[in-house]
């Protein structure tokens, strides 16, 4: 009887501290390792959709670039109403201004230029100092023969912190980082953008696209130029470091 009593006492006794402390860790590890994979599933989720995400802007960019420059206007018998402007600006990159009869971007409210509109594109600076591609909308005249009414800039993208453009000249088949003659516009234009800021979640992308202009290769046709090339036979596309060591600082980023 005293035997059974005994027995039964120590099947009654539970874990111990030990068994109580190891089953614990056990647990512990169990769960860690659990959360660590979730963890890292779901930053890498994370990252491919934010990955998708900035390509499918970077492609829209591109796009509107590519189609706003393949329906540019130009008529050589009044040459300086429809020329290219293609200027230089330090730090931030390139200005390009050309006719095109594309309506995209083109706000309701600017749809009297619906048809034929100049439009001026470059890299600026809103009140916060933040960088965004723009475009500028005004009618297909000179801007010097408009009135001082102030132009309204529509931003493109706020993920651009960079923007240069260079051109085909139909004379002879070079590139030229800026544009200048008012008789005959360029075969191409390449346009490099730079996406993103310095100390960004992501890094900054570069992407390069060169267009060739149609009604600039019938002109060049028509009038016998030489140099006849189309964009493909573009030179090397730029890198960061390339565009970084002919001053582009990319360092202006948004304030939070």
């Amino acid at each position: 009887m005293t035997m059974s009593s005994t027995t039964l006492n120590r099947s009654r006794s539970g874990f111990t501290l030990m068994e109580v402390l190891l089953a614990v860790a056990i647990l512990s590890i169990v769960i860690t390792a659990v959360y660590n994979t979730w963890n890292a599933a779901l930053n890498g989720w994370r990252r491919g959709t934010d990955a998708s995400e900035v390509f499918q802007r970077q492609r829209v960019v591109m796009d509107v670039l590519t189609e706003l420059t393949q329906s540019a206007v130009f008529f050589t018998a009044s040459a300086p109403l429809y020329t290219v402007v293609g200027t230089k600006n330090p730090g931030l990159g390139d200005s390009v201004s050309f006719v095109t009869a594309s309506e995209s971007f083109l706000p309701p409210s600017e749809a009297t230029d619906a048809g034929m509109r100049r439009v001026t594109i470059s890299v600026e600076e809103d009140e916060y100092r933040r960088t965004y591609l723009a475009i500028v909308n005004q009618p297909a005249l000179r801007p010097d023969d408009l009135s001082a009414e102030p132009l309204q800039a529509h931003v493109v993208s706020m993920d651009v912190s960079g923007f240069f453009v260079r051109y085909l000249d139909p004379r002879d088949g070079t590139w030229s980082d800026k544009w200048e003659d008012d008789t005959i516009p360029p075969l191409a234009m390449e346009y490099t953008v730079v996406f993103g800021h310095q100390g960004d979640r992501l890094p900054p992308v570069v992407v390069t696209r060169a267009v060739d202009i149609p009604v600039a290769l019938f002109i060049a046709q028509g009038t016998g130029l030489p140099g006849m090339q189309n964009a493909t036979n573009a030179p090397p596309n730029p890198t960061l470091s390339t565009l970084q060591s002919q001053g582009y600082t990319g360092t202006k980023t948004a304030t939070q």
